[in-house]
């Protein structure tokens, strides 16, 4: 799968952060109603985490999302199979990595499905959300949902490149 490389995600968080709150707003009221079960998941586990690390997760979405419109590359609804599949197939993948005694920061980079994508996003999140000053259990629960959020966008663009494709 063709991910959006490394300049759109980082054009798509420098035009994010440019935008005004109210613009900000509308973009997330946007992909709110474009992305009901992904939206659902991430607000579902609001009270895990802080109003910051929860606004930061939300924004990782709109900004991921916007990487691949500005890539001309349409990000279709993310399905409740889908976003079951991801979910199980992340927590299976950090559960084994905890048993190994292997989690820790470049671990969980290394196995997520684009880790510079990851990388990216992750490191925005812990600068608008003081989350690397919260506990490491904390900061890789963040990492598990922001991984979780990021294929769940991908693994959605890549079915609509496979739908124009046919």
């Amino acid at each position: 799968m063709k991910h959006p490389n490394k300049d759109f995600v980082a054009e798509a968080i420098a035009d994010y952060e440019a935008m005004k709150a109210e613009e900000q707003g509308k973009l997330i009221v946007q992909v709110l109603e474009d992305q009901p079960v992904m939206m659902g998941y991430l607000t579902n586990l609001a009270d895990d985490f802080t109003e910051e690390e929860h606004e930061a997760l939300v924004d990782s979405a709109v900004i991921l999302i916007n990487a691949f419109i500005a890539a001309g590359i349409p990000v279709e609804m993310v399905s409740h199979q889908m976003a079951d599949e991801v979910i199980r197939e992340k927590v299976d993948n950090y559960e084994e990595m905890a048993q190994a005694d292997q989690l820790n920061s470049e671990g969980i980079k290394e196995i997520a499905d684009s880790p510079v994508v990851f990388e990216d996003l992750r490191n925005r999140a812990l600068f608008k959300s003081q989350l690397s000053e919260e506990k490491i259990t904390d900061r890789h629960n963040f990492s598990i949902v922001l991984d979780t959020i990021i294929s769940m966008i991908e693994r959605s663009a890549a079915a609509s490149i496979e739908e124009r494709k046919s």
